[in-house]
Parts: structure tokens; C-alpha cells; sequence
């Protein structure tokens, strides 16, 4: 095997480069755009292109393995000359003139490592990561991986040098990849971000592992996905439709402007909760009133994005519905659905997921060509990191081989399988797996069927397991959504648990020595990690937990956990940050709606359920209010006279709050009056400061100012006395905004003011952006536009600073108008255009209007010698301006003061400059204007 580092003169005369070598793939940035415009003059501008290419890197001692299309393939034996290739490469295409098709832009990647050579061609890890390094490039940009920059960093070529572009995720989904920039004289230096995932909007996991010997089935799958916007990967469990599914996502990020997202249905219970579960990872909040489904598919109209809606088969015919309502009502939006059986939907191709690849069974391979299949390789791959000492050798192979077509090619039976290497030689696992499937199938090896044969593994694992080790693998199947280190010890260590109970120590050794053995996964979340079951050896590990007889002492003592866990937050959230308390109870809504499912939902424990259920408002608020209420709602029916009244109480009280969060602010008043009324006979002053404040707010905002403020100043007291603040600031808001209600806008400032401050200190990021957002209001209403922008500008860093996207917009549309008041009109019009963007993302209809007003008032305002024709400005503002009041007209939207004041001097300085009867009709044709009309002339401003 040849050496990086070795001489291009000492290799022999044709030498292709073998074992560790150093790739260099390119490709011509928007070639298909130039091919559609420009294919007489393309087909000369390729041809000198591929000489140019082809010349350069022969002359560093290249090969040019592999031509498709405009992109070149090629390996050197030492990184070193592939620089010298591409740094003259781009050179000599730099000098050429392809004006002819509005220039060649050539991206190119480096990576060093070991493949496999058959044929002339090149295969392996090395050759994939090169190909996903490239997707990230510029046109004209050069790029290298963090290998072959270690390699050459102390030796570059004069006038040359490597810069840190930092770590990148790329398509595979694995581990970031660490790039550098080539930086040679005489080439460019700037460009645009790299297109890794992290600029790319997503939500797609990243992998431990790499996706092995699917290619050619994620290539199918995309092909389908071209002809049909619903493809179904229908497959039995452990296959791998999931993992194809991910990259098939991450291949088509580019050609999906919105993003690609994600939706993981394997821990609902509740089919009821998969329209939801899709809202709630888009970031679609619920409107009162209106079907949720309906909210969704009305915000997907405009999108162009991919949903991918994992594990659908125990909710089959609730996500059937959902997908086809999509498919149907939003014509830019795709779906890939993985299940164990197709959704059954017109326009639906189902594509039934195949197993990895085998050779035929009287075969007679070397090792490297076994390699090329992908059940083979899974299992080399996996075994190498269960034991380093492993190495696929043509010892071992039949071995491997016979191994592989015990198991069928299903991968997660050959990874299960794989794992077992660092305890059992291949052929004692041969032996193993052997006798096990014999004893499944009487004898009969042939009528093994698939599922039996994941079921017969499993089962085998299982077996392999210590007694110990087989309890705690029951009991994980009770959460749901994974689940973090201290919450499995909180439920083992529960002392009603049937089977006994485990320590802290115990059930770390334990829970370890299953991720070991690859039927646990352990994925990094921030700073903790948290652990998952496959659903497949989930729903095992739920029969086996049945069987055991524990399955509700461990549903009880996992209910006792969450509410612990909820009791904990609820205590702790007046002094956590927004950040840090949204870290800790996002990933466990899952098994919250578990528990409350097993305890209200089956009235296992309606008591425990409805103590649950009543800690849970805050985080109802946050994530799921109006999922938050139904539960409230449906615990609250189920109060009788054993019921305590403390947990009446505080059903009522999480009642109110939901209401409130809804927007239904009259229902909110009279479960705050109950739940006041209750924490007064129990003694509870902040139970009752906590109903006033709900209570108070309700009445302040049907108008009934005087009596709310009564009540809220008496929560406030309160919440003083207890040093409560995060209480407090939200008390002043409501005091503020009853305050400004009431025209004493003096006496709204002080309070906003103190608020903010309030929020500040105790890392209310979300709360504090909107005070900011208020006070900037109100200082511009009194005629202080600086202070306004300042305010508007502090508030804008906040929001995106916890990536608020609704409150970012809003923020953006302020200070837009707050700009154009001190005449920065340009600083104004890229505020307006960032805050239209995001409101057409977010299908946000009010604020995409403000926005075009904002444009509108740049046009019509601005100086004739700023930018732009005065004529054409002024024509095109009274359109915009035309077009913004029927839009507003038909949302039912009032301008408030900032818009009102913009829009009434837009129309005076449109009315002085062109006359009254040519405004109106420019108005009218902007009446009839659609919103992409709209746009597209804001655009040109």
C-alpha cells in the first residue's frame, strides 16, 4: 500500500494511486442554468473546460478516474500535488473567456484516505465524504478537508496558504467536517457561506454513524421523489427506512428554499397529537377557535419544503389523514413517510424498503470486492468499532458472509449482531446465531420470514443478557422520547417497583452495557446526554416488561418521576433562564403526555395524573396550550370529594392560564376566581396572588380597567414581599398595558420600564424583548425616534438571540418605520426587506403588509438623488400603498399609531407631488395586485 508523502517521480510510469490517496472532485457552479440558456455556446466552453482540468492535474501526476457530466473525479498518491493541480487549474480557467456563457465558476474539493480500486474506479468512506464536501463549495472556491490540510500545511506552495472556514456538517449527517480554504495568489478569496447544514434551514439529526451500502436506494428514493410529492419507505422494523430517509432529506436541502424538517411520530400514544407534533416543530401556533390541521396546511400553502414524518405506522390512519390534507392544500410541499405499511392515499408511492445488499451464495469474492456490498460492509464497519482489533480478512470472511445471510441483510440485525464481536469470535457468533434460529423454525432454515428473523435476534440478544441488564431494558421501554440519566435512576430507584429497586450506580453500569451492546442509543443533547430505543426494540422491550409483571409499578413510579421532575421546574422557573429552562423541558413533553396518558388518559392514578397535570402550566404555555387545556380540562372532570383542594386549586388556576394563553381571555376569569377563592381557604397567599393576577388581567382587558388593576396591584404586593420577580415583571406588563389602555402612557412607560428590567435580570429573554418592543413604542408615539430605535434595535438583538422569528419580524418592522422618521432610508428598506422575508416564510400576512408599507414610504419619501427614478418611486408607492389597504382591509387589521402616522404622510407627500385623481387610480391598481405582484415591485425599490 502506498503512502501519503510519497514522491510523483518515484511512482511507477501509469502507477494508479492505491490505498491511502488523495482525491480532488469539481464541478461547474449552476451548470444546468447554462445549459438551458447558453447549449450551443456551453458544449465549446465544457470542452475547453474538461483540457483545461484534464491538462492540470496529469501534469501533477493525476489520474482522471471518473467524467460525469461537467464534474471530474480524480486521485493523486500525495496531497501536495493535488494543490499544485487545482491552484493551477483555477489559474488557467480564470484566463479564459466564457463570457459566451456568462462565465465559469469551477468548485473544488480535497480529502485524503484510504479506498478501495476495482476497475479503475474508487470506492469507499473517502470518496463519499469528498462528493459531500464538494455539495458545501462556491464556484471558484477550493476547499479542503481537516486530513488533507493537517497533511500540507507546513508545505505549501509559494504565495499560498490554508484558511480556517471552521467545522461544517455536511449531507452524511456524521461528525462535522473541519474545512480550509485554499488562498493562492492571483485567486479569489471571498464567498458567500459554505452550504452546510448550519445555513441551510433543518432540523436533521446528526448521525453517529455513516449511512453504509445504500446509495443506489437513496438514489431511487429521490427519483420517486421527483415524480410524486408523497413517497412512503414502507419496510419492516431494523431495515433502515429512517436513516434513508434522513439523507434523502439531507440531499434535497437545496431544491427545498423552507427548509427540511423532520417529525419523529414514534413516542405519540395519541394519534390525536400528530398534527400537533408537525406544528409544534414548524413553530405553527394554534388560533382560537380553528382546527389545527386547517392552521397548518394554511401556513404550508406557501412553502416549499419537505416534511419527512418518521414512524407512522401505530397512528397509520391519523397520518394519512394529516399528509393528504397537506399534499392536497399546499402545492410546494413535499412528504417522505417511513412505516410498516403504506398510508393508502391517492397520489402515495410506496417504496418498499430492500435489505442490504448480499452476494450470491456461491460467490467466490476477495475481500475488497465483499466489501462493495452493503451488508458486508455494515457489519465490518460495526464490528471495527465494537473491537479495533477487528479487521474484515479473507480468514473471517465466509464467516461474515454466512453471517449476514442468516440475518437477511436487515441492517439493525447485522449492527445488533456486530456489536457481539468484542465478547464472541465470528464464528462463535455464527454458532450462536445459528442454534438460535434453528430452535425458531423447527429445523426448517429456508422458512425463515423476515420479521421472524428480527424477532429471533432480538430475542437472542436479549437472552445474551444478565439478568439485571434484562429488568433495566423492560423498564426503559416506559419512556418515551428518550430520556436522560437522572430520570431513569429516579424511576429504578422507585421502592414499589415490583422487580426491586436499582441505585444510581447500579442503573448507570446497567444502562451502559446496553448502549454498548447497541440496544440503547446515547445521543449528545447540549451538555447532558440523553438515551433512546429504537422503536422496534422498544415495542419488544414493552412485551417483555408485560410479561415480567412490572408493567404498572414502573408506569406508576415513571408518573411519580415526571411529577417530580414538573414540581422541580415549576419551583425553579422564577430564577432559570428562558434559555436554560427550555433546554430542560423541551425534550420531555413526550413523556409527560406518557404519563398523563397512562394516569388521566386510562384513570390509572387520576389523582397522581391530575397533580401532574396542574404543575405542567408553564410548560403548557410554552410549547402546547391548547393540548395543555384539554388535559386540564378532562382531570378537572374527574375531581370528587377525595379530590384535595390544593389540587383543585391548581387545576383551576393552569386552567386559567391556558385560557389566557389561547387568547381566550373572558373564559379565563371565572377558573381564576375558583382557584382564588380556594387558595384563600387553604391559606395559600401566592396560590392566591397568582389567580389575582389572571383574574386581573382578564378584567383590565374587557375594559373593566379600574377593578383589574385592583386585583393586579394586589398580586403585585405579593410577588413583592416573596421577592418573586419573574411573577412580578409579569404583573407590570399587565399593569402597563392596562395603564396604556386607559391613555396614561406616562404611567405605561414606568411600568414597561420596570418590567424590562425585571426581565432582564432574571433571563426572561422572551419577555424582556417584548418590553423593549413596548417602550420603543411609546417613546415614539412622544416624538423620541432615537430613543425608539435604540429600544427597537435592543429588542431586535434579543429576539435573535433566542431565534424568536415572530418577535424578530415585528422588531424589524419598527425599526424600520422608526428609520424612516430620521430619513435612513436605505438602513430602512434592508430592515423592511429581512422583515417581508421572514413574514412570507411565516405566512404572516399582517406583518408581511407592514413591511410593504415600509418599502412603500422609502419610495415615496426619499430624495430624488438617493436612488431610483422620483417618477417611477412615487407611482410604484401609491400602488404599494394601494395594494397594503385592501390586504389589511381583508385581515381585519387596524393601523396602529406607528403605521397610521407613516401611511398618512406617504399619502400627503404622493398627493402634493402627483395630484389627488392620478393617486387614486394608481391606489386602484394596487387594489387589484396579488401579493407575488406586490413583492417583486417592492423588490425593485
Amino acid at each position: 500500500m502506498a503512502q501519503t508523502g510519497r514522491a510523483v517521480d518515484r511512482v511507477p510510469p501509469g502507477a494508479l494511486p492505491t490505498g491511502t490517496v488523495t482525491l480532488l472532485f469539481s464541478d461547474i457552479e449552476g451548470s444546468t442554468k447554462r445549459w438551458t440558456e447558453h447549449p450551443e455556446e456551453m458544449a465549446r466552453a465544457l470542452r475547453r473546460h474538461d483540457e483545461v482540468l484534464r491538462s492540470a492535474i496529469e501534469a501533477s501526476g493525476g489520474h482522471v478516474f471518473k467524467t460525469m457530466g461537467d464534474a471530474f473525479c480524480a486521485v493523486f498518491w500525495r496531497p501536495q500535488d493535488a494543490i499544485a493541480a487545482v491552484i493551477d487549474a483555477q489559474r488557467l480557467l480564470m484566463a479564459e473567456d466564457f463570457s459566451d456563457v456568462d462565465g465559469l465558476r469551477v468548485r473544488m474539493a480535497l480529502h485524503t484516505g484510504s479506498t478501495y480500486e476495482r476497475d479503475g474506479d474508487y470506492f469507499g468512506p473517502t470518496v463519499n465524504r469528498v462528493a459531500r464536501i464538494l455539495s458545501i463549495v462556491n464556484g471558484g472556491q477550493v476547499v479542503l478537508s481537516r486530513t488533507t490540510a493537517e497533511i500540507v500545511r507546513d508545505a505549501m506552495p509559494p504565495e499560498s496558504d490554508l484558511r480556517d472556514l471552521g467545522d461544517h456538517r455536511l449531507k452524511d449527517l456524521v461528525e462535522p467536517e473541519r474545512v480550509w480554504q485554499l488562498i493562492a495568489a492571483g485567486l479569489p478569496e471571498k464567498f458567500s457561506p459554505l452550504r452546510s447544514l448550519e445555513t441551510l434551514p433543518n432540523n436533521l439529526p446528526q448521525q453517529l454513524t455513516a449511512l453504509i451500502g445504500r446509495d443506489e436506494v437513496v438514489a431511487e428514493v429521490e427519483a420517486q421523489m421527483a415524480q410524486s410529492r408523497l413517497v412512503s419507505l414502507v419496510g419492516t422494523g431494523g431495515v433502515g427506512k429512517t436513516r434513508v430517509a434522513l439523507q434523502v432529506g439531507a440531499n434535497l436541502l437545496d431544491g427545498s428554499e423552507d427548509g427540511v424538517w423532520f417529525i419523529d411520530l414514534a413516542p405519540l400514544r395519541d394519534p390525536g397529537f400528530v398534527a400537533g407534533t408537525i406544528a409544534s416543530t414548524l413553530g405553527v401556533r394554534e388560533v382560537h377557535e380553528r382546527p389545527l390541521l386547517e392552521t397548518l396546511v394554511d401556513y404550508l400553502k406557501r412553502k416549499r419544503l419537505l416534511l419527512i414524518l418518521d414512524n407512522c405506522e401505530h397512528v397509520i390512519e391519523e397520518a394519512a389523514k394529516v399528509a393528504d390534507a397537506i399534499v392536497r392544500g399546499c402545492p410546494e410541499v413535499r412528504v417522505l413517510a417511513t412505516s410498516r405499511e403504506p398510508l393508502r392515499i391517492a397520489g402515495e408511492r410506496a417504496f418498499p424498503m430492500p435489505t442490504l445488499a448480499l452476494p450470491a451464495p456461491d460467490a467466490t469474492l476477495a475481500v475488497e470486492d465483499a466489501s462493495t456490498f452493503g451488508a458486508v460492509a455494515l457489519f465490518a464497519e460495526r464490528a471495527a468499532a465494537a473491537d479495533n482489533r477487528f479487521a474484515l480478512s479473507d480468514e473471517n470472511l465466509p464467516v461474515v458472509l454466512e453471517i449476514c445471510r442468516r440475518l437477511d441483510g436487515i441492517a439493525l440485525a447485522i449492527e445488533l449482531a456486530a456489536a457481539r464481536v468484542k465478547m464472541l469470535t465470528p464464528r462463535q457468533l455464527a454458532q450462536n446465531l445459528d442454534e438460535r434460529f434453528r430452535v425458531l423454525t423447527g429445523g426448517s432454515r429456508t422458512a425463515l420470514p423476515r420479521q421472524q428473523t428480527m424477532r429471533a435476534l432480538i430475542d437472542w440478544s436479549f437472552d445474551l443478557l444478565t439478568a439485571s441488564e434484562q429488568r433495566l431494558f423492560g423498564r426503559l421501554s416506559i419512556f418515551a422520547g428518550g430520556w436522560t440519566l437522572a430520570e431513569v435512576s429516579s424511576v429504578c430507584s422507585h421502592e414499589q417497583l415490583a422487580g426491586g429497586a436499582l441505585d444510581r450506580w447500579e442503573v448507570f453500569d446497567l444502562l451502559s452495557s446496553l448502549v454498548e451492546k447497541s440496544l440503547v442509543v446515547a445521543e449528545p443533547a447540549g451538555e447532558e446526554q440523553r438515551y433512546r430505543l429504537l422503536e422496534t426494540t422498544r415495542d419488544y422491550a414493552r412485551e417483555r416488561l408485560t410479561q415480567s409483571g412490572e408493567l404498572e409499578s414502573v408506569a406508576r413510579a415513571h408518573a411519580a418521576a415526571y411529577l417530580d421532575l414538573a414540581h422541580r421546574l415549576w419551583e425553579a422557573f422564577d430564577e432559570t433562564t428562558d434559555r436554560v429552562w427550555l433546554q430542560q423541558t423541551a425534550p420531555e413533553i413526550d413523556n409527560w403526555r406518557s404519563a398523563i396518558g397512562w394516569a388521566v388518559g386510562a384513570r390509572a392514578d387520576v389523582l397522581l395524573g391530575q397533580r401532574l397535570v396542574a404543575k405542567l402550566g408553564d410548560v403548557w404555555h410554552s410549547f402546547a396550550a391548547s393540548e395543555g387545556l384539554r388535559w386540564v380540562q378532562l382531570a378537572s372532570e374527574m375531581v370528587d370529594e377525595a379530590t384535595p383542594t390544593t389540587v383543585v386549586a391548581y387545576l383551576d388556576l393552569t386552567e386559567a392560564l391556558l385560557f389566557e394563553s389561547v387568547g381566550r381571555i373572558k373564559s379565563s376569569y371565572a377558573p381564576a376566581e375558583r382557584a382564588s377563592l380556594r387558595f384563600r381557604e387553604l391559606g395559600d397567599a401566592m396560590g392566591v396572588a397568582r389567580a389575582q393576577h389572571i383574574a386581573g388581567c382578564s378584567l383590565a382587558r374587557r375594559g373593566q380597567i379600574a377593578q383589574g388593576e385592583a386585583l393586579l396591584e394586589a398580586a403585585l404586593e405579593t410577588f413583592r414581599n416573596a421577592g418573586a420577580r419573574r411573577l412580578m415583571g409579569r404583573t407590570l406588563r399587565r399593569l402597563a398595558t392596562a395603564r396604556e389602555d386607559a391613555g396614561d402612557l406616562a404611567a405605561a412607560r414606568a411600568l414597561y420600564a420596570e418590567a424590562h428590567a425585571i426581565f432582564k435580570a432574571t433571563g426572561a429573554e422572551r419577555n424582556a424583548a417584548a418590553m423593549a418592543g413596548f417602550l420603543a413604542e411609546l417613546e415614539f408615539r412622544d416624538g423620541h425616534t432615537e430613543a425608539a430605535l435604540r429600544l427597537a434595535t435592543e429588542a431586535l438583538g434579543d429576539d435573535r438571540q433566542i431565534n424568536d422569528e415572530i418577535h424578530v419580524m415585528t422588531s424589524l418592522t419598527n425599526a424600520a418605520a422608526y428609520l424612516i422618521v430620521l430619513d435612513r432610508h436605505d438602513e430602512s428598506l434592508a430592515r423592511a426587506r429581512e422583515a417581508l422575508t421572514l413574514a412570507m416564510r411565516h405566512d404572516n400576512g399582517v406583518l408581511a403588509a407592514i413591511a410593504l408599507l415600509h418599502s412603500a414610504a422609502v419610495a415615496a419619501l426619499r430624495d430624488a438623488g438617493e436612488a431610483g427614478d422620483a417618477r417611477d418611486d412615487r407611482a410604484r408607492a401609491a400602488r404599494l400603498i394601494g395594494f397594503v389597504n385592501a390586504r389589511l382591509g381583508e385581515l381585519e387589521h387596524q393601523h396602529e399609531f406607528t403605521e397610521q402616522q407613516e401611511h398618512d404622510r406617504i399619502v400627503a407627500a404622493l398627493r402634493e407631488a402627483i395630484g389627488d385623481p392620478e393617486l387614486a387610480r394608481l391606489m386602484a391598481e394596487g387594489h387589484a395586485w396579488d401579493a407575488d405582484r406586490a413583492v417583486a415591485e417592492s423588490l425593485i425599490i
